[in-house]
Formats: structure tokens, C-alpha cells, sequence
């Protein structure tokens, strides 16, 4: 960061700016609304939650065209520009009707906006401008797809019990715009070259691989990839079963309840574990510079492990919370842990092709696993099935990302 240093600091502000915006209020507070505008429109919770799947779904096939998009590297700043046009655009007109339909075409604009704001790009600029310390400029960004609803879940609940839903929504789309601004205003190019710089570490980076000629370091051995590899299979397994066990975090204050526990203990649960998902994602940008994704993400699955099996084994309000707040480390491998082992194992060159067929795995099995647990809690009247799958899933999770390592170290050898 010795030449012109603040653009550095403008890159990590305006990517953690746009998942803030597409991942922590667009569908981070979604939640909140749901209740009020059931009551108020008289339309079941779930056709008003289906809101969140639509949205969930439309934002994951718009991630698949920004690396398609950004082969014009001039074309990051009317992505970013048409994506939070739609996002706020969409937010702001969900404040104006009054019809599920509408609200259902309307959450496939609002997705196709975030879509374009979240994961994908936010993690292609920082893998452009970031060599050195990578993992944690990753995990930053990746904290603010948590952090909005930590800090605004209350105030927003206030604003719709005191002005209403459609209030409530005027309210987000502002929050939204001011996230969206450095992004928007900020003077922030798709790669440092195109601003006269190197990436942060570059010269390191030209150092380490010098002495590691052997070893594939940002970069990858082909221009190309073997979609049936065992490392291509392995990432999108591993994809899968971590975006299904993060969609429990949706039924923690319904597993609360089911247990017999009052409304506060399952909203301290879910609080929690919102809290952990922050943590988390920072704790493991400290630790994966250091020990590397594979092993980072193996602590956190045995973490989230141990949190399960409290859950199924101690029914205390005391031993829930903290379980609750253990179960929050599943974030880091359901958002972090992707991007960082993507990188890792295809190299740089490939992660462009590779990241956004994840980005769109985590985001359709998360939407559909939440409507699985729920099934799963009608057919047998507990949440002990949902918890068992979420263990089963996570033993999975740490044999992948062993199985990779393994590999790796094979490769290096």
C-alpha cells in the first residue's frame, strides 16, 4: 500500500458495502417483514415467505453473468450501478403494493439485483487487488453479508411496529443506498493495474513463487477444468452440505419453542448465532492466512459439530444459547470457506469459471433446505431429524476438506 494506499481501502469499502447490501439487509432483514404483512394483507406466511426463495433463487442465476459481464473490465461500475438499481428499485416498490403476485415478480428483481452486488463480485475485485492477507480482506467483506442484521434487525423491527411494513420498507431501501454509496461514488476499478498499481503483496507473491515453482500459487496449471474432477465434485459436494446446514439458522427460534422454551430463549438462539456468523467469518480470515482454508475449515465444522450434538442431547435455555452461538461458526464455511477453497484449489485463473456455479449451488440449496427442515419438523413433530441431517452433512463436510488437503499435499509432493 505504498502508492496511492486509499485505493485499497476504497476496494474493501465498496465490497463490503455491496454485500451488505445484497446479502445482509436484502435478504438478512427479510424475515422481519413477513409476520406484519401476513396479518396486514391477509395472506398466509407462507406465500408471503416464498418471497424469500424467489429472491433467493433470482439472485443466484444473476451471479452466473458477472464473469461474463466483467470480460469488459469497463463494465464493473454499470454492473454495480444496475445492481443496486434493482435491489433498491425493488425494495421500493414492494412498499407500494399490495398483490403476492406483484411481490413475486418484484423479489425476482430485488434477487437479480443482489445477484450482481454480492458474492461473486465482491470476491472477484478483492482475489484481483488482494495477494497478501487475502483470506482476511475475504472474511471482512463475507462479515457484512451478517453484520446489518445484527445491528439494524431492531431498529427496522421498531420502524414497522410504529410506522408500518410499507414504512418499513422506504426505511431499508434508504439503508440500502447508503451502503451501495462507496461503491457507487468511489472511484473503484475491477483490477489495481487499471489504477497504475499491483495488487497488495504482489511483490511477495512474485517472491513465493519463484522459490515454489512446483506449486500452484494464484494462478493454475491449465486455462481450463475438468467439471468431473475430484476437486471439482468435491467443492460443489462440500457447497451443498454447508448451505443446508446454514439453513437451520432459519428454525433456531422455532427449535427454541418446540422444546418448550419462551419466545425470548429462541430469539436469543437466533441473535446468537447471527453474532457467531460474524465471528466466525472473521476468525477464520485471521486463521487462514496463517493455517491455510483446509485446516480452518475442518475447526469450524468440528465446531459446529459439538453445537449439534449439545442441541440434541442437553435442553437447557443456557446450554441452547451457547449451542446456538457454536452453531453460528457453520457461516464461515457456508460463505468464506467457499471462496477462499475455490481459490486454493483451482487457482485464479480458474476461480472466475468456478466460484459463480457455487455461489449458485449455496444459494438454491440454502432456499430449498429451509422449506426441507420445515417438512421435516411436520413429519415428525420434533427437530431432532433436521439436526441429525445437519450432523450426518457435517461429518461430510470434514471428509471432503481432509480428502482435499490430502490431495494438495499429494500434488506439492
Amino acid at each position: 500500500m505504498k502508492k496511492n494506499g486509499a485505493m485499497y481501502v476504497y476496494v474493501m469499502l465498496a465490497m463490503c458495502g455491496l454485500v451488505g447490501t445484497a446479502v445482509g439487509i436484502c435478504s438478512g432483514t427479510a424475515g422481519l417483514f413477513y409476520s406484519h404483512m401476513s396479518k396486514d394483507l391477509g395472506i398466509s406466511s407462507g406465500s408471503i415467505s416464498l418471497m424469500y426463495t424467489i429472491t433467493a433463487l433470482s439472485s443466484a442465476f444473476s451471479g452466473l453473468l458477472i464473469p461474463v459481464i466483467l470480460r469488459n473490465e469497463k463494465m464493473l461500475k454499470p454492473l454495480i450501478i444496475a445492481g443496486s438499481l434493482l435491489c433498491c428499485g425493488g425494495t421500493l416498490l414492494l412498499s407500494m403494493t399490495s398483490s403476492i403476485w406483484l411481490m413475486y415478480l418484484i423479489s425476482i428483481i430485488r434477487g437479480a439485483g443482489a445477484g450482481l452486488l454480492s458474492f461473486v463480485l465482491a470476491t472477484t475485485v478483492i482475489n484481483n487487488w488482494f495477494y497478501a492477507r487475502n483470506g482476511l480482506m475475504v472474511s471482512i467483506a463475507m462479515a457484512f453479508s451478517g453484520l446489518p442484521g445484527v445491528l439494524l434487525s431492531n431498529i427496522i423491527t421498531n420502524v414497522i411496529l410504529s410506522q408500518g411494513w410499507r414504512t418499513g420498507y422506504v426505511f431499508v431501501t434508504g439503508v440500502m443506498l447508503v451502503f451501495c454509496a462507496p461503491a457507487l461514488l468511489l472511484p473503484v476499478k475491477l483490477r489495481p493495474q487499471s489504477a497504475g498499481l499491483q495488487p497488495y503483496g504482489y511483490e511477495d507473491y512474485l517472491k513465493y513463487r519463484e522459490e515454489n515453482k512446483d506449486k500452484v500459487v494464484y494462478t493454475a496449471n491449465s486455462g481450463h477444468i475438468e467439471i468431473f474432477s475430484v476437486e471439482m465434485i468435491s467443492i460443489l459436494l462440500f457447497t451443498i452440505f454447508v448451505a443446508i446446514i446454514a439453513a437451520m439458522m432459519q428454525h433456531l427460534p422455532s427449535l427454541g419453542l418446540s422444546l418448550g422454551f419462551t419466545a425470548g430463549v429462541g430469539a436469543l438462539m437466533s441473535s446468537m448465532a447471527s453474532t457467531a456468523n460474524i465471528v466466525s467469518k472473521l476468525m477464520y480470515g485471521t486463521l487462514v492466512d496463517k493455517m491455510g482454508g483446509h485446516k480452518t475449515s475442518t475447526l469450524c465444522a468440528c465446531i459446529n459439530v459439538i453445537a449439534v450434538v449439545l442441541m440434541l442431547t442437553v435442553h437447557t435455555p443456557a446450554v441452547m444459547i451457547a449451542s446456538a452461538f457454536l452453531f453460528g461458526f457453520s457461516f464461515a464455511n457456508s460463505s468464506t470457506a467457499i471462496s477462499v477453497l475455490t481459490r486454493e484449489t483451482f487457482g485464479m485463473e480458474n476461480y472466475t469459471r468456478v466460484y459463480p456455479i457455487m455461489s449458485f449451488a449455496l444459494a438454491a440449496a440454502n432456499a430449498l433446505a429451509v422449506t426441507l427442515f420445515g417438512m421435516l419438523y411436520d413429519a415428525a413433530g420434533s427437530y431432532n431429524p433436521a439436526l441429525i441431517l445437519c450432523l450426518v452433512l457435517q461429518t461430510g463436510v470434514i471428509l471432503l476438506v481432509l480428502n482435499l488437503l490430502r490431495r494438495k499435499d499429494r500434488q506439492a509432493a
